[in-house]
């Protein structure tokens, strides 16, 4: 009886210490890729409908954004104009807008030429529109984190992007929400609300292990939660969804911060070398810093969401 007493009293101390220690400070920054809508190139009505949802979200929320922008989705013949507002609506908002390129291609896929064409063509636009606003285009982020094949490419990519201003925007939390984007706007697409419901909220349940992976790391690999850098899309899953995923993130105790404010964390003062072809900033430390990540793995799709995207 003694030994459990002393076992309980030894239980309770422990339960006590967890209770006064004081909770992280977790701290998110929202950015959103391939817009202003990825893969709608003919619809307008449909390209503002989602447009104007994601905005309205994100405002009503009142969280920061930071919208990269690929330019081949304003140039469809006869809605230039219209689509080129979008840009405005976002700024009109109070949130900002970066370079994602022009059409999307992998660094390490294309020539370094061809690449830096694409750089250079995807921020005609959105330089003006924020030129107008006397604002600057500061924050680029590579298709698909692919940042060069080897060493060499690599740097003489970042020298070229440092060349023209930009910064590259990292990755801490990627919770693959295009894997649920394709099927759901699909089944919505053939009258299948149930299902696309389904996969609705199989997302919403993505983010838990998405922030709990990126939280577990950056403890491995920092010792502390740093201010985390979110990577969601332009779809139309995200245009109503998003406000429900951002509730996840306020149960976990996050606030919302800025791009800005996020980099200025000291985790990410280290200049980006070469440890691979991307992913996470959180892995791509850790390989630099001849760490390994032990205690979690990425997050899965759901088998049956992953069998839905393969059968389209």
């Amino acid at each position: 009886m003694l030994r459990i007493a002393t076992a309980a009293i030894a239980l309770l101390a422990y339960v006590s210490v967890l209770a006064q220690s004081p909770a992280p400070d977790r701290r998110v920054a929202i950015t959103i890729d391939d817009g202003p809508v990825v893969n709608e190139m003919t619809d307008l009505d449909r390209f503002q409908r989602i447009t104007t949802a994601l905005i309205g979200s994100f405002t009503a929320e009142k969280v920061p954004v930071t919208m990269f922008v690929n330019e081949v989705q304003l140039n469809v013949p006869g809605q230039r104009d219209a689509r080129a507002a979008a840009l405005d609506q976002w700024l009109d908002a109070g949130f900002d807008l970066a370079n994602h390129s022009y059409a999307h291609p992998s660094a390490n896929q294309v020539p370094f030429e061809r690449f830096a064409d694409d750089v250079v063509k995807g921020e005609v636009v959105t330089r003006a529109v924020l030129e107008r606003r006397r604002k600057t285009l500061g924050w680029f982020r590579f298709p698909y984190l692919h940042a060069g094949r080897d060493e060499a490419s690599h740097g003489q990519i970042l020298t070229f992007l440092e060349s023209r201003g930009y910064r590259v925007a990292p990755v801490t939390v990627d919770y693959a929400d295009y894997s649920f984007a394709g099927p759901f706007t699909r089944e919505l697409k053939a009258g299948n609300v149930e299902q696309a419901s389904r996969i609705r909220q199989a997302y919403v349940d993505q983010v838990d292990p998405g922030f709990e992976h990126a939280e577990k790391a950056s403890m491995e690999v920092f010792a502390r939660e740093i201010a985390q850098i979110l990577l969601i899309h332009c779809n139309e899953l995200n245009s109503v969804a998003v406000r429900d995923t951002i509730t996840r993130m306020r149960q976990r105790g996050y606030r919302f911060i800025t791009l800005d404010e996020a980099m200025a964390d000291p985790a990410y003062a280290r200049r980006d070398t070469f440890t691979g072809p991307g992913g996470s900033w959180i892995s791509r430390s850790a390989t630099a810093m001849g760490k390994r990540i032990e205690s979690t793995q990425s997050p899965r799709v759901p088998a049956w969401v992953t069998a839905a995207a393969a059968a389209r």
